[in-house]
């Protein structure tokens, strides 16, 4: 029902909106922000004065192009430009104008519901680039050279006997044929629209510097830039390709494109700029001219076998100012950000922007963890300083409040800080607009490089495809299961001599009882007994700081950590991988998945052998195990086991610090070192210049370099004799980084950074602070330290001594959600089983001590004669069977209590109200529809007329055509004779049948023809341009005029016109030109002449 807009209610809301601004109220404020609807006053219905009013949100909604928020108070801000991040460029909502209407319109309503206040939406700021990079080459390629390349068609020979295969990898001239697809990769570069130099490799530095050095390979730099509007000719290109990929073509028909020459308000973020222009490299270098099943079953010499890599570069100065800011601002804490700060962190945000959602996703995390470490850092320091200092020193006291602590860490600690972190992840999520997000083509869900397959022709298509190879994945399985057991034993038998040799320090006497033990011990006397000092006894007699024994279970315990962090975790790193790999994965997502679990399962158990087996088997029985040891192995019966000498806590803390020290040495200083000693050349010149015979040597391999491999003054020469264009070769690259081509090829050689440790770290740090934090309160603070050196630690080894990663869209820290869930789940059981263990004699108040002579070691371990009450405390410990049943009981009810704790501290709101409201939600809803502009007029005609001519040659009415009926289609359209593109009809219909139905649907053949002037290999195979020549370029926009094609004019003229058109535009022309379909075909072709720039400004793509 309607109600009509009157004077008087008119007047009523002039007067709201006037007593607001003098008087402003938060009440009316909330009541303004329930209702929407129209203050109106009964008057007689008139036709003519019936107006619907809309509220003032929803109306300029509707009517903006595009909704932007207020600048957000970012320091160093350059650009006032709108960041495009990903091809799905749904913005997010900024929610600043819409709470201003919503509270300027005070409008209500009596029937209004649930009150819902404006400060609830939550307020997410346009992506804004605060550090610019200012680096001109963004990708750097280097090519094999001869030996390279013969080496690998060396290994492809292996077992090949089709006489085919064995000629295309055994050409007759191995450097002439190297030379050949060198240049055919670089001519690809420069037609596809790329900006390339070539970085000279034949430097002969006879002066005595390490500065400039020579290598055997050809470096290529990539400049994105240089052909203007190139990226957002590409953006477009794939937002087509993604709509096709998704099966939404036919939605995109409807939708209103950017402008080619792009927008002044919008700019793409760098991580995005670098998915482009990969892309673009990789479309170039593709060979669509054959079948991908044949170019691998016969092992055709494709670019790819001359490519050794193809990485981004990193931006120097970028580097050095973001890590320069980041290492200050790190870790600015505020209460009122300590577990929700992510949000209006400038780091997650910039880093977002030029590394991808994958990198911020890991600091994110990585700053969330470590401020929620803070709390219980705090706790168990006071707690701990306090028991032992101030209070009454009860050791039954201090058990049981350490017992409430660890296990509030395991029950409400733990699962509060992974609900958190789930709440985060919702709110990032819908801040980055990853929310409908699945796949896009920058989306790393790409075919797994170590799949195995094998080809096999599908009956229903008649196209060859993979079929992974049959493997015998159930047995494997169970050979992984039956592999943890046997690790467990190996580890066992590796781990014990450690065990062994810790205890040996600590029982070792000092040397004055030494030397009493041996004259009253007849069957000592032979020399490897003898008392050697610090082999065999000390001076001291505790492992007090500084002393020779605590220097002697210091370098055990740096042993200890050597074998556990390096040769055990690289070797089940390494393990979970093959086991991983022999899976056969398809798809890289799920190895990735597959990879995160059997890295979690095999380094965890490793990592917590040590500790598990201290705790739960060598203390408890250390008895029997010490007195094995020494009278069967080592033959000394003498020697006795003292149970109160070794503690849990005491042993937990040495293996903590020093792996901990380990990880930050291994991961920060070591890939510094090699990112420094590989970067700068190292040359023998600078020790034995004067030596003739070096100099000689020298001369010859340069001569030798010269005969086998071609140069790079020699490629570009040649390529610019056929493509007739400039490809400059430098010593060094002309931008801030100066690259020269040693470096590029120095740089190659480091890992590319990869989260997967980083993680695998924060989930063994997380598994122990929930577990072992029962054991010795202090446990959090050194992870708390570790964490904060490690964030500036991965900053580091991110910008500084890793390759640059290419950007990932990920939606969350994936699959290691899990692994914490999986820790939490195995720490509240391990917690139980510490508290029944060391802590129970607490809670029976028979056995308290005081702290100078109390050890936390399992309950019949106690020395009762130490205790407060000897007599009453000998008598409870005698009564073995009564305390097991009570522990068994004990640890049962615990860990019942302990997940149902668990559950409940999860049951809070797991989307944060701010994005869950239903208010946020239809602002939501329409921000999509009015971010969706409908297409131009011009762009419906031109569905129209592609429709008439597509149901001509679909006969079968099924809205798809196949291979020839596709060739006569687009020979009609386009103008041209069929014979003309009867050749490439097989490349013409692989190209298009993106989804690999075997046919092309309507609305495939409407988006690609639409971009098929910016696509350039397409536009190639329908014969509209020839990026070699552009004389033959001029030729074919000449013949447009020619009788008989005047439908090919009429097509192209109106395409090219909508092409240049921007939305909403209220010109039909193209320049200032008519478009009507009676203009001179003439005219058409000079226009088409002028539409297309020269060709060294954007040289199209060759074939």
């Amino acid at each position: 029902m309607t109600t009509p807009w009157t004077p008087a209610g008119e007047a009523a809301y002039r007067a709201l909106v006037l007593q607001r601004n003098q008087n402003p109220s938060p009440v009316v404020e909330e009541a303004a922000y329930e209702t929407m609807d129209a203050v109106h006053a009964p008057e007689p219905h008139s036709s003519s004065s019936l107006r619907i009013p809309l509220p003032q949100v929803v109306r300029r909604l509707l009517t903006d192009t595009m909704v932007s928020a207020d600048p957000e108070p970012y320091e160093d801000q350059t650009t006032p430009t709108n960041v495009v991040t990903d091809v799905v460029d749904n913005h997010t909502i900024s929610i600043n104008k819409e709470r201003k209407s919503m509270v300027n319109s005070t409008i209500t309503n009596a029937s209004a519901g649930r009150r819902r206040r404006p400060n609830d939406l939550p307020n997410f700021p346009v992506p804004r680039v605060t550090i610019q990079e200012t680096q001109r080459y963004t990708f750097a390629l280097i090519l094999r050279n001869t030996k390279q390349v013969a080496r690998l068609y060396k290994s492809r020979l292996r077992g090949v006997t089709d006489p085919v295969t064995r000629a295309h990898l055994t050409p007759a001239d191995i450097s002439a044929h190297v030379a050949a697809l060198q240049q055919k990769c670089l001519r690809r570069l420069v037609q596809s629209g790329l900006g390339v130099i070539l970085l000279d490799n034949d430097i002969y530095v006879e002066e005595r510097d390490v500065t400039h050095a020579q290598t055997d390979n050809i470096c290529i730099l990539v400049d994105p830039y240089k052909s203007k509007g190139l990226l957002h000719l590409e953006f477009m290109r794939e937002k087509d390709e993604f709509a096709i990929a998704q099966g939404n073509a036919t939605s995109r028909l409807g939708e209103a494109r950017l402008p080619i020459s792009g927008s002044k308000d919008i700019c793409f973020s760098p991580a995005l700029e670098l998915q482009l222009t990969h892309n673009i490299i990789r479309n170039a270098l593709r060979d669509y001219d054959q079948d991908e099943a044949t170019i691998d079953r016969q092992c055709i010499p494709t670019v790819d076998d001359v490519i050794h890599a193809v990485f981004p570069l990193h931006d120097k100065k970028f580097s050095k100012d973001f890590f320069e800011m980041y290492r200050k601002r790190t870790f600015q804490f505020k209460w009122g950000r300590t577990i929700t700060g992510n949000s209006e962190r400038w780091a997650i945000e910039e880093l977002r922007l030029h590394f991808g959602e994958r990198i911020a996703f890991l600091f994110a995390f990585m700053h969330i963890y470590t401020k929620a470490l803070v709390p219980i850092v705090v706790i168990g320091t006071v707690y701990y300083i306090t028991c032992r200092y101030f209070v009454a020193q009860s050791w039954s006291i201090y058990m049981i409040g350490l017992s409430v602590f660890g296990f509030g860490i395991a029950t409400i600690w733990a699962p509060i800080l992974l609900h958190v972190w789930g709440r985060e992840t919702r709110l990032l999520v819908e801040k980055w607009n990853l929310g409908g997000y699945k796949q896009t083509v920058y989306e790393a869900n790409e075919e797994n490089a170590n799949y195995q397959y094998t080809w096999e022709q599908n009956m229903l298509t008649q196209q060859w495809e993979k079929t992974p190879k049959r493997g015998k994945l159930e047995m494997l399985r169970t050979t992984m299961g039956l592999f943890v057991v046997v690790s467990c034993i190996v580890q066992c038998v590796l781990l014990l001599p450690f065990i062994q040799w810790y205890v040996y320090a600590k029982q070792l006497p000092t040397c004055t009882d030494c030397r009493a033990r041996l004259i009253s011990n007849p069957n000592s006397e032979r020399s490897l007994l003898d008392c050697v000092y610090f082999i065999t006894c000390f001076n001291s007699e505790t492992s007090a700081i500084g002393s020779d024994r605590w220097v002697y279970i210091l370098a055990q315990g740096i042993a200890l950590g050597l074998v556990i962090d390096v040769i055990f975790f690289e070797f089940f790193n390494w393990l979970s991988a093959k086991f991983v790999e022999w899976e056969n994965c398809e798809k890289k997502s799920e190895y990735e998945a597959r990879l995160i679990h059997r890295s979690f399962v095999f380094v965890w158990s490793n990592w917590f052998f040590w500790f598990l087996f201290l705790a739960f088997v060598y203390l408890p029985f250390g008895d029997t195990i010490n007195q094995k040891f020494l009278v069967e192995i080592v033959g000394l019966g003498g020697w006795t086991w003292t149970p109160g000498l070794l503690t849990i806590d005491t042993l937990f803390v040495t293996p903590l610090v020093v792996t901990q020290f380990l990880n930050m040495t291994l991961e920060t200083l070591v890939p510094y070192l090699m990112k420094k000693y590989r970067g700068k050349p190292f040359s023998m010149r600078k020790w034995f210049s004067t030596w003739n015979c070096t100099l000689r040597r020298d001369k010859r391999k340069h001569i030798q370099r010269a005969t086998h491999n071609k140069s790079a003054r020699k490629l570009a020469a040649d390529v610019s004799a056929v493509t007739r264009f400039f490809v400059p070769v430098l010593e060094r690259s002309d931008d801030d980084n100066q690259h020269t081509a040693y470096e590029i090829v120095a740089e190659s050689t480091l890992p590319v950074f990869d989260p997967k440790f980083d993680y695998l770290d924060a989930a063994i740090q997380f598994s122990y602070v929930v577990m072992f934090s029962v054991v010795w309160p202090l446990l959090p603070i050194p992870a708390f330290l570790n964490n904060v050196f490690e964030v500036r630690g991965d900053a580091f080894r991110l910008l500084f001594c890793h390759r640059r990663p290419m950007p990932r869209r990920d939606a969350s820290i994936g699959e290691w959600a899990t692994a914490l869930q999986y820790a939490n789940i195995i720490g509240i059981t391990i917690v139980a089983i510490f508290i029944v263990m060391y802590h129970s004699e607490a809670f029976y108040n028979q056995c308290d001590y005081d702290f100078s002579v109390a050890v936390m070691v399992p309950i019949f371990s106690l020395n009762a004669t130490e205790a407060k009450d000897p007599v009453s405390c000998k008598a409870f410990l005698e009564n073995k069977s009564h305390i097991i049943l009570h522990q068994v009981f004990a640890f049962i009810i615990l860990e019942h209590v302990g997940f149902i704790i668990r559950y409940l501290a999860t049951q809070g709101d797991k989307v944060p109200r701010s994005i869950g409201n239903p208010s946020y939600v239809r602002l939501k809803q329409l921000r999509e529809l009015a971010s969706k502009r409908s297409a131009v007029v011009e762009q419906f005609e031109y569905m129209k007329q592609l429709r008439v001519v597509f149901d001509k040659y679909d006969g079968d009415g099924i809205d798809h055509l196949y291979e020839e009926e596709l060739v006569s289609f687009l020979a009609e359209w386009v103008g041209t004779d069929k014979s003309k593109l009867a050749p490439y009809g097989s490349i013409l219909f692989r190209y298009m049948d993106k989804n690999r139905l075997g046919k092309v649907p309507f609305s495939t053949c409407c988006l690609m023809l639409r971009h098929a002037e910016y696509d350039r290999f397409f536009s190639v195979l329908l014969g509209t341009c020839d990026s070699l020549d552009n004389f033959r370029n001029d030729r074919m926009r000449l013949s447009l005029a020619d009788e008989g094609l005047g439908a090919h004019a009429r097509h192209l003229s109106r395409y090219q016109s909508l092409s240049s058109h921007t939305p909403r535009q209220s010109h039909d022309g193209y320049d200032g030109v008519p478009s009507d379909e009676d203009e001179d075909d003439s005219f058409v072709s000079l226009r088409l002449r002028h539409a297309y720039k020269s060709d060294d400004e954007t040289p199209p793509t060759n074939v």
